[in-house]
């Protein structure tokens, strides 16, 4: 069977010659009256009839009764005449209605035809692997079957109801740039939608790229409409085409930009790769253009300011017209990047291929032919950016852009000037991210500031970093997320912002340092908390102790870890866990003033390790009068959800007596140094206790049963 062209009323002509747009469209109008030959519609005229008497006597006056004979044949005549018009009218609408079923039948089959070339075959998922491509183009003989999955298993375009069908343009220029009506995100909500065409671009044998034209004839056998099209010339480009770094940097001659040239050649600039994309749309009939101007590239840093003048920031990129809409796309950068040592990586990049204009205009601006207003109408945007505006706006990159993570209070400007201190506040719209990490230097990079920080999240979506330059210099803030914790997963760089100091503060407290920031981690719930912790990471104690309460969805396994910025004492019995119906309490003792990194660990599940749930910043400006931990509480207390109320300190003097108050509802029997405590009707233990001398054990037992084993719930320290 043969390949499946965008349609059959638009069949590009033979190779070598590119298709021209015209005008077309693959609905059959329903003809109605005022369709037919202006003869046919128009009911005629009866042939008029003179009566001219009995004879060459006759004076031309009827009699009454050939009157009426005469007028009723008139009549006759007339009828006859309209019954033949509507006779001719309903052969003319007969005959246009078998054209137009024929012409749906003949759309039928063509639908069936296509489906049956995209059959589906579950075999194939994902891209080809590099080695599938090059075993392909090492072996120029060996053609490799289209097989690709039916596109209405997707929401990219469909010919019968999704509404980004073929669309020819008609004759004439390209349509005006205007701002797209969509984003990327109403388009392709989905990335694996993709897939099967990335397969299929890839895939391409070698002698498909005999020329602009064969290359687009293969693509087109397992494409449906434009959009499917532009994307497998993306997705070939971006994988076949290298950038020309030794050319680019004059080390060699530049390989030629002509779009058949770096066809084969394999090597261009970016030049080339907007060129390539324009033949291969042209060929089609896809409007497209070819844009330059000035970016912010692999050398460009912040507050660097840019030069119009110069041609190393030369840059091209495309924008294709599809469905009524122009769209960007950059080759060029979408195959890969440039370091700092100028050499050039191939890395796929999913971001440049539809880029949304306001994301485009971050680091790409139009500058054509030294006209600033005409380049402006191609940055699409609804009000164009200015020059200076490009060189002095914020620049977010481009992981920031494709997270949709957004400056909250500083949007402008890169350049911020800073006085005492400074709060700045980023937003993730889908909350994707599974970590922060925030880098604060001088801007001469001679001295890491880790404690003159404090960030952390306020809430699921919004991170937060206070600032307390202890210099009146420049500083970088650089602020850096990572998507997936994973072996996978890599951190990357979302801003970069120049603090500008002009006045620190007169006494300058440090922040404890961390590992990561605080607040809770996002996958808090895998370890049976709900979104309550989530709401707070700092807290402010007056009186030395804290309690902290916090709901669970289940019962959880908890540890705790409490430090002070400065002291270095052990501060292990520092904390208590006390479990609740639907949730946890945890009681918290200051021993000094200042800050306490508290972090908070748990369990996913029985079988797995204590990892870091959550960490809280607490600042402390008066210290407990009981200079003494809590009791040790055993696993067992919190699984049977015992609260002791008294005593509420680790050591207790020796050879002296205490009273014990515990709550327990799930257990049957307590006892300490072999005396049981008292239940009463609501699950309260009570009694009254001897300790033992000083190094003897102190630990608070309980029974689930009354034949049941002993389970340690507290321990205390005799001195």
């Amino acid at each position: 069977m043969g390949g499946c062209y965008s349609s059959d009323l638009n069949k590009p002509p033979d190779v070598g010659e590119p298709a021209k747009r015209a005008k077309q469209s693959n609905i059959v109008v329903l003809t109605e009256l005022s369709d037919l030959e202006d003869d046919d519609a128009v009911l005629k005229e009866p042939t008029k009839f003179t009566y001219r008497g009995r004879g060459s006597n006759s004076v031309g006056i009827m009699q009454p009764l050939q009157k009426e004979r005469v007028e009723k044949e008139l009549k006759e005549i007339q009828k006859e005449s309209n019954k033949e018009v509507r006779r001719k009218q309903e052969l003319q609408l007969q005959f246009l209605t078998e054209t137009e079923q024929k012409s749906q039948e003949v759309l039928q089959k063509e639908k069936e035809r296509r489906r049956e070339i995209f059959k589906v075959d579950d075999n194939i998922k994902g891209l080809a692997t590099v080695d599938e491509a090059e075993e392909v183009w090492t072996n120029p003989n060996k053609i490799i079957e289209s097989r690709v999955y039916r596109p209405q298993q997707f929401n990219l375009t469909g010919i019968t109801n999704s509404g980004w069908g073929l669309e020819v343009q008609e004759l004439g220029d390209d349509p005006e740039p205007k701002p797209p009506t969509y984003r990327k995100k109403d388009i392709v909500p989905n990335l694996n939608e993709f897939n099967m065409f990335d397969k299929h671009a890839v895939k391409a044998p070698v002698n498909a790229k005999a020329s602009v034209s064969t290359l687009v004839n293969y693509f087109k056998s397992a494409a449906e409409n434009h959009f499917q099209l532009v994307r497998m010339f993306y997705r070939w480009i971006t994988f076949n085409i290298s950038f020309d770094i030794e050319g680019y940097f004059g080390e060699k001659m530049l390989q030629s930009v002509d779009a058949e040239d770096v066809l084969q050649t394999g090597y261009t600039i970016s030049e080339g790769y907007a060129n390539l994309m324009e033949a291969m749309c042209r060929f089609e009939g896809i409007p497209v253009k070819v844009i330059y101007g000035v970016v912010k590239g692999y050398d460009h840093q912040v507050g660097d300011i840019v030069s119009f003048t110069e041609s190393s920031i030369l840059h091209y990129w495309n924008a294709v017209y599809i469905n009524r809409n122009w769209f960007f796309i950059d080759c060029t950068w979408g195959a890969g990047h440039m370091d700092k040592q100028r050499k050039w990586h191939r890395k796929f990049q999913e971001f440049y291929f539809i880029v949304d204009p306001d994301k485009m205009i971050v680091d790409h601006f139009p500058y054509m032919d030294g006209d600033f207003r005409e380049s402006a109408r191609w940055q699409l945007l609804p009000s164009p950016v200015s020059a200076n505006s490009f060189n002095q706006r914020l620049k977010m990159e481009k992981a920031a852009l494709e997270w949709e993570v957004k400056p909250v209070t500083h949007t402008q400007h890169h350049i911020i000037t800073v006085r005492k201190t400074i709060v700045v506040q980023l937003e993730e719209v889908a909350s994707i991210l599974e970590d922060y990490t925030v880098q604060f230097q001088r801007k001469d990079g001679s001295r890491n500031l880790d404690k003159f920080f404090f960030a952390c999240k306020l809430n699921e979506r919004t991170l937060k970093i206070e600032i307390r330059p202890p210099e009146e210099v420049d500083y970088l803030l650089n602020i850096f997320a990572q998507k997936s914790l994973d072996a996978a997963g890599e951190s990357e760089l979302l801003v970069t912002y120049i603090l500008k100091c002009v006045e620190v503060l007169e006494t300058i407290r440090q922040f404890p340092t961390n590992f990561r920031i605080f607040g809770a981690v996002p996958d808090y719930a895998k370890y049976g908390f709900c979104s309550d912790i989530t709401k707070c990471c700092e807290y402010t104690c007056s009186s030395g102790e804290l309690i902290l309460p916090l709901k669970t969805k289940r019962n959880v396994a908890g540890m705790t870890k409490l430090e002070h910025i400065t002291e270095n004492k052990d501060l292990t019995n520092y904390c208590l866990i006390t479990t609740k119906e639907r949730g946890i309490s945890i009681k918290m003792r200051f021993p000094f003033e200042g800050y306490f990194k508290f972090t908070l660990f748990g369990k996913q599940d029985a079988s797995s390790g204590f990892r870091p749930v959550a960490t809280f910043l607490i600042d402390c400006d008066q210290s407990s009068h009981v200079h003494s931990g809590f009791p040790v509480a055993f696993e067992a207390a919190l699984e049977l959800k015992c609260t002791l109320y008294k005593p509420l300190w680790k050591d207790l003097p020796s050879n002296s007596t205490v009273v014990i108050i515990m709550g327990c509802p799930n257990i049957a029997r307590a006892s300490v140094m072999y005396q049981d405590l008292v239940k009463d009707e609501n699950g309260i233990f009570e009694g009254t206790v001897n300790t033992p001398p000083a190094g003897q054990p102190f630990t608070i037992y309980g029974q689930k049963t009354s034949d049941g084993p002993l389970v340690g719930l507290f321990h205390f320290t005799i001195f």
